[in-house]
């Protein structure tokens, strides 16, 4: 109970982090298990089809997942002395 409990706020945490700077949004906007159909004309770095793809669309399928894309990217402005390509600084212990 304490574990889940702390994992949960941790989660909590994330998600206002995540919405925040990023505010995600779904691609397709339909539930997943859905019945979907793909028109000719999509996007397939939108749209990714799996199962039994013969021939072209319209296909006729389920929604598996609906995707996401970043509306924003709102990120802090790191201070001039430090790299941005640091994700973490390695750690040592002086003993």
């Amino acid at each position: 109970d304490q574990i889940g409990a702390a994992v949960r706020n941790i989660h909590q945490n994330c998600k206002k982090v995540i919405d925040k700077n990023l505010s995600p949004r779904p691609l397709v906007d339909k539930e997943e298990g859905e019945e979907i159909i793909v028109e000719p004309n999509f996007d397939p770095n939108v749209i990714k089809l799996t199962g039994n793809v013969i021939g072209d669309p319209p296909f006729k399928g389920v929604l598996r997942h609906k995707g996401w894309q970043i509306q924003k990217l709102e990120l802090p402005t790191l201070s001039s002395g430090q790299d941005s390509k640091i994700i973490a600084p390695a750690e040592v212990e002086i003993l």
